[in-house]
């Protein structure tokens, strides 16, 4: 049994993207900040990684920069577990039909529509999560996730998409409703979307989004650090990434 385990957990990265960094040398500002983000995760020496969506602003990013974002994932020394966010999420046109982040040793890119589970069996873990197709209203980031396998110690869920509290109500695309947070029977829930880290931990949830490492919005660029412990509440720490030098 794994008694301990620490987890990386980031998202929304936004690859190729150009929204908040309008410079001469924007281009490369989300490539040079992930690299840095990766480097101050691998120091806290986690276990695994847990990539909650939105690696790509786009499906239309850049052969190259699709190129790069595989080969970077590939020089971890830990696995990685990923899903697609709204920015990338699996239309016909999709990133991922196209190019296979499962061939990555390291990877595995949860996109099954319905949902999948995948073991990491020297961990003893399983992580849930599923390949959104259409951002809308209808669409439920965490409807479907199965109950808690039996043959493992530590068991996790992803989601990409908006929080809802409790007695709140949307319209917006993507709902995660408080309420299907506490009723998870994950040990932890990652969760994207959201550029500004929250942290969602009650007497019977434990989620959090990461906010985004390539975005200076909230507490600026941030990554979280999640600790796991045989008879010990999870902590959660949410990692401020230093500046760029």
């Amino acid at each position: 049994m794994t008694d301990k385990l620490r987890i990386a957990h980031c998202s929304d990265i936004h690859l190729d993207g150009d929204g908040y960094h309008k410079s001469a040398d924007a281009d490369c500002h989300y490539q040079s900040a992930f690299a840095h983000a990766l480097s101050e995760m691998r120091a806290h020496k986690p276990d695994m990684m847990l990539l909650a969506g939105d690696l790509f602003d786009s499906n239309t990013a850049t052969s190259e920069t699709i190129t790069w974002a595989m080969n970077i994932l590939e020089e971890q020394p830990f696995p990685i577990i990923m899903i697609p966010g709204n920015h990338d999420c699996m239309t016909e046109n999709a990133i991922y039909h196209r190019y296979d982040f499962n061939k990555i040793s390291n990877v595995v890119n949860l996109t099954a529509e319905a949902g999948e589970v995948t073991y990491i069996e020297a961990l003893n873990t399983a992580v849930w999560g599923k390949g959104m197709i259409d951002h809308s209203p209808d669409y439920n980031p965490l409807e479907g996730c199965p109950e808690r396998p039996q043959d493992c110690q530590w068991y996790f869920g992803m989601g990409h998409g908006i929080h809802v509290p409790h007695g709140g109500d949307t319209s917006r695309s993507s709902p995660i409703h408080m309420s299907q947070l506490e009723e998870s029977p994950c040990d932890y829930l990652a969760l994207g979307h959201h550029h500004a880290a929250l942290e969602l931990i009650n007497e019977k949830a434990t989620a959090a989004y990461s906010g985004s490492p390539t975005d200076d919005v909230g507490l600026g660029a941030t990554y979280i650090v999640i600790d796991l412990a045989k008879n010990t509440p999870t902590k959660v720490t949410v990692n401020a990434v230093a500046p760029l030098r």
